[in-house]
């Protein structure tokens, strides 16, 4: 009986439980896009613009993917391939380096995206804002 009205006193003196708050992204969802250690966000770019960061391997196909600069019409102004620095064969990310030339002024957005994605799949993609200058 004892034992009873112990576990119903602590059952009563314990808060009630919520649910657990949600998850941060999983780090496999955000190892799935490249990051990008240059340009910062924001940052005012002059031509040639070098543009450097990590990406998944699957991320390159045939040793490259696309990067743009994207105006804010939407037309696009540059397009360079990014190439890892290592054989994009190897398993893990890869560093990239690209270079982009341009002449154009004003806001714009670099565009990383994957290429070659699957089969019916839409290309993963990583958007900077930058001002050209």
């Amino acid at each position: 009986m004892r034992a009873l009205i112990l576990v119903l006193a602590l059952a009563a003196c314990t808060p009630p439980t919520s649910e657990a708050p949600e998850a941060a992204p999983a780090a496999e969802a955000v190892a799935e896009l490249a990051t990008v250690a240059t340009p910062a966000s924001g940052a005012r770019v002059t031509s040639p613009l070098q543009v450097s960061g990590v990406a998944p391997a699957n991320w390159f196909f045939e040793n490259q993917f696309p990067v743009r600069l994207i105006g804010a019409s939407g037309e696009e102004i540059a397009m360079a391939p990014a190439h890892p620095r290592v054989s994009w064969t190897d398993p893990g990310p890869k560093e990239f380096d690209a270079e982009l030339s341009f002449t154009a002024t004003g806001p714009a957005t670099l565009v990383l995206e994957e290429d070659m994605p699957g089969e019916g799949n839409e290309p993963r993609q990583v958007r900077i804002p930058v001002v050209l200058e």
